[in-house]
């Protein structure tokens, strides 16, 4: 049996009318060089998938749907980068002798011709939309130019006649060690991780990225490489070079696609080396969201809307560390940030540089400590105070003695949830009388996890599941899969959960009476307020998250 035209396949398929065929081969005649399937998607008459799809069943070839993963990135280095962005192909395996690409065009006979050419082997294809193998060029292509740049760092080091150990050495201001350090940050920010973290060990050194709260190991380099690569970011963020007997910290800022990134430096002297730590503030506090966009619903943004429009009073967000509670505090700053309004911080580190707000950096050698430069910052009339932390028990009663003053007051504290940040206070030593008068509401808040929509996989629940998440109702759920896409993990990005405890009068009068947590938690719940954990069964509902984080989530609040 003959195998069908290509035309005929489309108007099987219904991709298709005979009209629109017959434009495009009217067309195709007047312009050879484009074919009729390019013509068709530059008309916009089906999607590119579709066109593929019927392509590949004319000639037979295997179709990827979706993003293209490769398992060997030695692959890659078969085909010069210039070839694959030239064709817009990419290989992705060796079958039966040959090199298989990825393609969009597979009539192109220039491809084949340049990649047995440059890789000295017969080819075959597989076909792919145009944006997936673009994704595909950057993401591998990158990895090998890094891998390529720390081993001309290596060999410089090897060819150099200087000491190895001189940290003040000429190869850190050359162009490798710089291209190293530029690629690291480019792909942290374009992943969006949270961290990029450099571990020396014996005989290697680990490159891992923090992305969704999960390390990833992105490449290896030597210790020559290390000691050049930690010796650049010293320079660059004004630590001592030559002090690697103590843990030093600083900053520097980089920009990537117009968007400065403000990165935050830890070093930490190990048994093989210093381990430094990179903090991207810069992608997350970088760009102006509003707390709808960090996940919260329209029912809490109401709530913490209410509470941080009030003139005074104190607004906590809890949380451990990690859980976004500076984004959050960011977002309502830009919120509060207007001509009128004069808004000062006290911030260890200050962790984002923000137009029209006056920040000040905790300095305790120098005896500029929370509770000492809130004092100064209440002397200097201002409307709005964000403190970085409340740490003990000076700067709490500051803080709530400010508010009490006609001062709207931010701050962080670490607990569990927002009834216990209560009795953490009076913990502390502030007087119950005083957290009930100066509190006007507490956020707390948890990262979570979202499924990858690509991967997610609907999945009955079992009897002992939905015990676990004492909702009957629900009897299935999305469980994650792993794909090329998520980097196999079943997760692609994160958003918060959250819930909101707004103090009204008779909470304030439980407050002052001396109400255990409990007390204060059984009014809430009387009153309406939905819990975190009802949050993550809301989203768990809706696709969003799954039972494995909803059981993470409810272990660290226990």
């Amino acid at each position: 049996m003959s195998t069908p035209k290509f035309g005929q396949i489309l108007l099987q398929r219904g991709y298709v009318t005979p009209d629109q065929l017959r434009t495009a081969r009217d067309l195709n005649r007047e312009n050879p060089r484009m074919s009729i399937s390019e013509i068709l998607i530059s008309m916009n008459i089906t999607p590119e998938i579709n066109i593929l799809s019927a392509l590949a069943e004319r000639m037979g070839l295997p179709l990827i749907e979706g993003n293209i993963f490769i398992s060997d990135s030695d692959i890659i280095k078969l085909v010069p980068e210039r070839i694959a962005r030239k064709h817009n192909i990419i290989p992705i395996k060796i079958e039966k002798g040959r090199l298989v690409l990825a393609v969009r065009d597979p009539t192109n006979m220039e491809i084949e011709l340049d990649v047995k050419t440059s890789s000295g082997k017969e080819v075959a294809y597989n076909l792919a939309t145009e944006a997936a193998i673009k994704d595909a060029i950057e993401k591998y292509y990158v990895n090998i130019t890094a891998q390529k740049i720390a081993e001309d760092v290596e060999s410089e080091a090897e060819e150099s006649d200087k000491p190895q150990n001189s940290e003040i050495d000429a190869r850190v201001d050359s162009a490798p060690i710089v291209k190293l350090l530029n690629t690291l940050v480019e792909q942290a920010y374009l992943r969006n991780a949270s961290d990029i973290h450099i571990e020396p060990f014996k005989d290697y050194v680990v490159v891992r990225m923090r992305l969704d709260g999960d390390l990833i190991e992105y490449m290896k380099i030597t210790p020559a490489t290390h000691r050049s690569l930690i010796t650049r970011i010293k320079i660059l963020s004004n630590m001592n070079i030559a002090e690697k007997r103590i843990p030093l910290d600083g900053r520097f800022d980089y920009t990537v696609d117009s968007n400065v990134v403000d990165i935050r430096v830890s070093t930490l002297p190990t048994a093989y080396g210093e381990k430094a730590v990179l903090r991207l503030l810069g992608t997350a506090l970088g760009k102006d969201v509003g707390l709808a966009e960090l996940g919260m619903t329209p029912e809490n943004v109401q709530k913490f809307e209410h509470i941080c429009d009030a003139p005074n009073g104190v607004v906590l967000v809890t949380g451990p560390t990690g859980s976004g509670k500076s984004t959050t505090l960011y977002t309502v700053l830009q919120r509060l940030n207007k001509p009128s309004v004069n808004i000062t911080t006290i911030e260890d580190p200050i962790e984002k540089r923000v137009v029209g707000i006056n920040q000040v950096q905790v300095n305790e050698k120098a005896g500029l400590t929370f509770a000492a430069g809130l004092r100064s910052i209440l002397r200097q009339d201002p409307d709005v105070v964000m403190i970085g932390e409340v740490r003990d028990f000076e700067t709490a009663e500051i803080t709530m003695r400010a508010s009490i003053t006609g001062h709207l007051v931010l701050s962080t504290l670490h607990t569990n949830d927002s009834c216990a940040t209560i009795a953490r206070l009076i913990d502390m030593g502030v007087a119950p009388y005083l957290v009930a008068a100066a509190v006007n509401g507490i956020l707390a808040q948890r990262l979570v996890k979202k499924l990858c929509p690509k991967c997610k996989r609907l999945e009955p629940l079992s009897a002992e599941q939905r015990k676990i998440l004492g909702d009957p109702t629900l009897t299935s759920s999305y469980v994650p899969v792993g794909c090329s896409s998520c980097n196999f993990t079943g997760y692609s990005g994160r958003f918060a959960v959250h819930e909101v405890l707004l103090l009204d009068s008779e909470l304030r009068a439980m407050i002052t009476r001396g109400a255990s947590t409990e007390e204060l938690r059984a009014y809430a719940e009387k009153t309406g307020m939905e819990f975190m954990d009802q949050n993550v069964r809301k989203r768990i509902r809706a696709g969003e998250t799954s039972l494995e984080e909803y059981v993470r989530i409810i272990f660290t609040m226990a």
